[in-house]
């Protein structure tokens, strides 16, 4: 499985790069690989039990970021969404992010 998910022959000359962009295409949808390419979760009816405990535990960390961090849009950047199955930006989304403070969190639920 180590082997297979480095390989030059399946993955192109930059297989053991962190690119996440290789599973974007060109006009912004996902690109598809089939299942059996990644052998750690396995394809069929055989499916890793843990990929979808994975799965929950990205949306946990997500959840937790967006409750501790404040996110607002930079000034004057243009918002224009793209028409597509998937939610995106045209010019992406800059947003600063600052961490939430715990006495205006607490002042804003007794109010």
């Amino acid at each position: 499985m180590y082997a297979l998910g480095r390989m030059r022959s399946v993955w192109g000359e930059d297989a053991s790069d962190f690119k996440p962009e290789r599973w974007i295409l060109d006009n912004g949808s996902l690109r598809h690989e089939p299942s059996y390419k990644f052998m750690a979760f396995n394809a069929g009816p055989r499916a890793c039990v843990g990929k979808h405990l994975a799965l929950l535990q990205m949306k946990m960390i997500a959840v937790e970021v967006i409750q501790n961090y404040d996110f607002k849009v930079v000034e004057g950047h243009k918002i224009e969404p793209v028409p597509s199955v998937i939610l995106r930006m045209k010019h992406g989304l800059k947003v600063t992010v600052t961490k939430n403070d715990v006495i205006l969190m607490l002042a804003w639920l007794l109010w």
